[in-house]
């Protein structure tokens, strides 16, 4: 014990945090504060398989363990990959079971707070297992340690934060190491140059897609915000997202009079994470690519609609965020026929944050 406190030095630790980018991101400086007091511990990551190179070469991961799990609640799946996503999930946990056997983690802490990550925790039936008491679908009922509460009014990070500090750890400030191996940097160093943009242009990362349909705002309203990003600073707009959305980029670039480049689909999550860390501003809705952004220290201009940026907001950044004050709003929904939260937010609104953030 040290100061009263579980002494984790020794031990196995199992990190469950399944998904998505932006959610992997936040849990990170739950990792450095505990591996920082508990050097000699042992730290494994159960993650996602298609999120799993947000992880790897990480200096305060010891194993990542990647499971192959399909996304049935983002804006693309259908009745078809609820069930395909259905048989795969049974197929890896007993994957999963296997590896726990052997592995013998000694404590687990499951963030997600969601049924499928719970019963991936639970597997561990020898471990300490920690999550939040307050989670969604009974998540609460596979830890043998629901202690912490869930406390949306305060930021995810500091509700993650709580399982470094129930074992002692005190960081001063949240840290995010992300790494990004040089020939990842140098790659999208030179695809940028190749694509006409010099290492002293004033890059703006511009995301125009989320996970969640609410989230989207109007392609014109962002092509009417790039052209005065071109114009008025000389911004050189940079667009990415999945291969799949890149239609809907191009979209928002057949709109607009100035140009702009679209990344989508020519880099892996290396060079992705490689772009928002070289551009010197992030203009979006809020996404995954947005806590990127913030972790990296890259200025945020960020539309805030049905989600709530009191907890999920660029974390550290106290301006920028664009909202609107409704009542239905945040609604926290992942589908909206109306979505007044984002398209009645105007560019001129966003333009004026970027005015106080950028300059």
């Amino acid at each position: 014990m040290r100061d009263g406190r579980r002494d984790l030095n020794g031990k196995k630790i199992l990190f469950v945090r399944l998904s998505s980018l932006g959610d992997l991101i936040l849990t990170l400086p739950t990792l450095k504060a505990i591996k920082d007091r508990y050097p000699h511990t042992s730290i494994a990551w159960l993650v996602q398989e298609t999120f799993q190179d947000v992880l790897t070469g990480n200096p305060y991961l010891d194993e990542i363990i990647p499971v192959d799990l399909l996304s049935v609640t983002d804006k693309y799946a259908t009745p078809a990959t609820w069930l395909r996503g259905g048989g795969r999930f049974f197929h890896n946990l007993s994957k999963a079971y296997r590896i726990f056997r052997e592995r013998k983690f000694d404590v687990v802490l499951e963030f997600q707070a969601l049924f499928k990550s719970a019963v991936f925790a639970s597997l561990n039936r020898g471990a300490e297992r920690y999550g939040f008491k307050n989670g969604r679908e009974l998540s609460h009922l596979f830890y043998n340690r629901p202690v912490f509460v869930r406390d949306k009014t305060h930021h995810a990070v500091e509700n993650y934060l709580q399982f470094a500090r129930h074992f002692g750890c005190s960081p001063e400030k949240a840290e995010f190491p992300i790494h990004i191996p040089p020939d990842d940097e140098k790659y999208l160093n030179g695809l940028l140059l190749q694509e006409g943009i010099k290492p002293e242009d004033f890059v703006v990362f511009v995301s125009a897609t989320a996970r969640w349909h609410s989230k989207f705002w109007d392609q014109g309203a962002f092509a009417r915000v790039c052209d005065e990003l071109a114009r008025r600073f000389g911004a050189k707009l940079v667009f990415s997202g999945l291969p799949s959305e890149r239609g809907y980029l191009q979209g928002i670039k057949n709109l607009m009079q100035e140009d702009a480049l679209i990344l989508a689909g020519r880099t892996n999550i290396k060079q992705f994470l490689a772009l928002i860390k070289r551009s010197r501003l992030y203009v979006g809705v809020d996404s995954g690519s947005m806590h990127a952004a913030a972790a990296f220290g890259v200025p945020v201009v960020a539309l805030f609609g049905p989600s709530n940026p009191r907890w999920i907001g660029p974390y550290g950044q106290k301006q920028g965020i664009v909202t609107l004050d409704l009542p239905c709003a945040p609604c926290n929904k992942r589908e909206c026929r109306d979505r007044s939260c984002m398209l009645r937010i105007s560019p001129e609104m966003v333009l004026e944050k970027v005015r106080e953030i950028a300059l």
